[in-house]
């Protein structure tokens, strides 16, 4: 198989009362856009994950990334979902969801892009990098 044959995998979220939509995993190309727009709260997010899990962090604990997320950064959340469903203007509709839609949403994305074992702790490693680097660029 070659690489213009593959088709990425998606999970359906289901909206009550009927109805779902699509979801994939996030690419480093997707996390960057993230980055750049919203790196005050990336940072912000990636610090409290990492104080609270340290290195104990798994995919199990996406619910939890999830929730917090769509707490401390509904914008972010809004997008990361958005964009998961290759429906980048679908943002306002994504805030209108019901939290539980969204809290299932954003844990079935975090499952699809960390999926390996040790997926979000290296992560997060790669994140603190980039991160830092993104901070270096902005103050020059």
């Amino acid at each position: 198989m070659s690489l213009k044959d593959l088709q990425l995998p998606k999970s359906e979220v289901q909206i009550p009362g009927g109805g779902s939509f699509a979801v994939r995993g996030l690419s480093f190309t997707d996390l960057k856009k993230l980055f750049v727009k919203y790196s005050a709260d990336m940072t912000q997010l990636f610090d409290l994950i990492s104080a609270e899990k340290g290195a104990q962090i798994n995919v199990e604990d996406a619910g939890a990334a999830a929730a917090t997320l769509l707490n401390q950064a509904p914008s972010l959340a809004a997008d990361i979902i958005s964009i998961a469903a290759d429906e980048p203007d679908a943002f306002e509709t994504v805030l209108s969801l019901p939290f539980p839609v969204q809290t299932e949403a954003l844990t079935t994305i975090g499952k699809a892009t960390f999926g390996t074992e040790g997926g979000v702790k290296k992560f997060l490693q790669t994140a603190s990098v980039l991160l830092g680097g993104l901070r270096a660029s902005k103050k020059n």
